[in-house]
Parts: C-alpha cells; structure tokens; sequence
C-alpha cells in the first residue's frame, strides 16, 4: 500500500468535480444564466406620440433606462373530471399572461416621464382638459354648454402607443427573446420622495399584453435592438491573461506579509529617530520579515529587546507562532 504525501510547503486547491463537469464543461454551456444580463426594447408607434424627438433621439436610451423587468406568466386554465372514477385533467379554456413589472430609472432630464406623458397624453383626454379654464369647474355637469372638453377615453386614439415590447435574455454571446404582442399600461407608480432617503427615485410600470412569442439569436451590434450603439463602451480591456504560474502561493504571500513588512520599517524608522535613556540596540524591531519561503502562517526571525540590567539591552530572537 502506497501513500503519496504532500509536501507541507505546497497548497492545493481543488474544485468540486460534480460541479465542475456540469457547469463548466462543453464552454459553459449549462452554467446558470446570470440576472443582470438583459436588454428591453420598446416598439413605440410613431402616430401616437405627441414629442417625434421621443422616437428620432431617444429611442434606444429609453431602453437603457430599464432598472429591472419580470418575464412574463402564463397560466393555462385547466379542470378536472372523472372518466370511470379515475382523474383526468384537461385544458379547459385558453391561456391568460399575468401582468409584468418594469421598473424605469427616473433620470436626470426626465426622459422616462416624458415617454409616460406621451403614452398618458395619447389615451386619455384627461392631463390635457384638466388644463383648460372650467374642465373641472362645480357646473361642467350641468348641461352641454358647460361641457368644454372631451374626458376619459374620449382621445381619439385609435391604434397601440406600444406594438411591442421585447425582453431579450443574454448569455455566451447569444440571446432568447420573450416579445409582448400589443402591450398595455395598466399601472404606473412613481416612487416616493423624502428627506431623509438617500437611495435612487424610480418609476414602477405594470404592463399587461395580449400575447407572448419566442426568438433566439446572437448578439450583434444593434441585435438586441438597439443593443450596443448609444453610450455602449467599444474600448477593448485592458485586462489580459497572464502566465499561469502568476497567482501561487509565493504571490499570495507577498500580497499577505508587504502591509505587515512596511508597518514594521515604519515603527523601526520612528524609535531610531528618538533618544533612548539606557544604551542597547536601537530599534524595537531589528529585523523585518523574513523572505516568503517562511511561510504565510507565522511571522519569522521578530526580534525583540529584552532588558537584562539598566544599562545592558539585549535583543533576542523570537518566535511568535
């Protein structure tokens, strides 16, 4: 029977192999997704709103406007009967998508409040009449006459401010896409405000649809839409790989002992500087650490004085650990 030991001065780290042949094999290919890599895109009919600047500047900075988004639900509606006392469950009516929740960065030119004023503004009569003198007036109900502007729904819009909204997930230079057919604003929340909270104002949207479609592809310049244009970073890093023999346990070392080596030259360059009462070796510590090849668990060869007689001081080596 043999035993292959390993030299004390020598640390090896290894990986979990279940884990590591299941989320590392074939490039990654079935490591989990990661949450914050996502992109939303938002089909904004040119007809509906009221600022174009909205559309022809801003458009792919709406997308980036994004903070978090839900994927959607869908629950299929099923029931269940009994054919000849056993169960058995059927699809009893069509599927229903529960509503999403996008949250919007409130920024600093009030881009996202212009888009809600503009999807606001095209549905509903109501932040346009409420301007105009007596809209709101005691006797704007009395009869026709006091009856100045339209209400409500009464907009005259005929078509989606929203065709669409894509939510595309990203991973390994690839994307799948979930695309909300015909979406609908259902509630719009904007945060509160307050002295004494010093966190980031955002604005909360409920979105429902109609209904959900797939896609999937790589990722390109403009694939996501709008993915990668405006404000994206095209400097390439200057991170590179180095040999492989960079990060041991030498360098760790270094990296653990040089703030412990450099307060020790700073204690010792300040009791040298002072007049000491008795004679003996200058310096509470005469020698700094020793090489790395001690080791990281100890701190070697510290010398310390010891008072033998009132004139006498020797420094005799100790060691700590």
């Amino acid at each position: 029977m043999s035993c292959n030991l390993i030299p004390s001065n020598e640390i090896l780290l290894r990986d979990q192999q279940h884990a590591s042949r299941i989320f590392g094999d074939d490039d990654f290919r079935l490591t989990p997704k990661y949450k914050f890599l996502f992109h939303v895109a938002f089909g904004i009919n040119p007809a509906a709103v009221k600022s174009p600047e909205l559309i022809e500047r801003y458009k792919n900075e709406i997308n980036l406007m994004v903070k978090s988004v839900k994927l959607p639900d869908i629950d299929i509606q099923t029931q269940t009967f009994n054919q000849y006392n056993r169960k058995k469950i059927i699809q009893s009516s069509t599927k229903s998508f529960g509503a999403i929740t996008i949250k919007f960065h409130d920024d600093n030119m009030g881009l996202i409040n212009l888009l809600w004023q503009n999807y606001y503004s095209y549905y509903y009569a109501d932040p346009i009449s409420a301007t105009k003198p007596g809209a709101y007036a005691r006797n704007a109900m009395l009869n026709a006459d006091h009856i100045t502007a339209p209400y409500g729904l009464d907009n005259g819009s005929s078509s989606n401010f929203f065709t669409y909204i894509k939510i595309y997930q990203m991973a390994r230079h690839q994307y799948v896409s979930y695309t909300l057919h015909n979406p609908i604003i259902s509630r719009w929340t904007h945060d509160q405000l307050s002295y004494e909270d010093k966190g980031f104002h955002d604005n909360t949207v409920s979105i429902e649809y109609e209904a959900v479609s797939y896609g999937a592809g790589m990722i390109t310049p403009g694939n996501p839409e709008g993915f990668g244009l405006d404000h994206y970073d095209q400097t390439p890093s200057p991170l590179t790989k180095g040999p492989s023999n960079d990060l041991n346990i030498n360098n760790v070392s270094n990296i653990v002992l040089q703030p412990v080596s450099n307060i020790v030259n700073q204690i010792n360059n300040a009791q040298n500087s002072m007049n000491l009462p008795i004679s003996g070796t200058l310096g509470v510590i005469n020698k700094t650490l020793s090489t790395i090849n001690a080791g990281v668990s100890g701190i070697n060869n510290v010398v310390f004085p010891t008072i033998k007689t009132a004139s006498n001081v020797v420094a005799t080596v100790r060691k700590l650990f």
